[in-house]
């Protein structure tokens, strides 16, 4: 008899992982939403938005240079995002 290719659930190793290809995306999304609404501070967004689990797996193992590189995203999208924002005119474009 042969033996599976996969192993089941209970025996597959536990990592964090995205659930879809556009999830970090998404996650960024929602974190840059959080702070530019002014409710919380970036950590405080990424702690939030990792714990809802709706982006990711197994959150809380969460490698830490995958952290930094998600505040670097994020702020850099919030910086973008503020910039822009001043650039619009104010009357409209009249």
């Amino acid at each position: 008899m042969r033996k599976p290719n996969k192993l089941p659930m209970e025996d597959k190793p536990m990592r964090f992982r995205w659930i879809k290809p556009t999830s970090r995306a998404c996650f960024i999304a929602g974190v840059v939403t959080r702070v530019h609404v002014g409710k919380m501070t970036m950590d405080q967004a990424i702690d939030y938005t990792l714990s809802l689990e709706r982006q990711c797996k197994n959150p809380h193992l969460i490698p830490k240079r995958e952290l930094r590189s998600l505040k670097r995203d994020s702020e850099a999208e919030l910086k973008r995002i503020r910039k822009s924002a001043r650039a619009v005119p104010a009357a409209g474009g009249r």
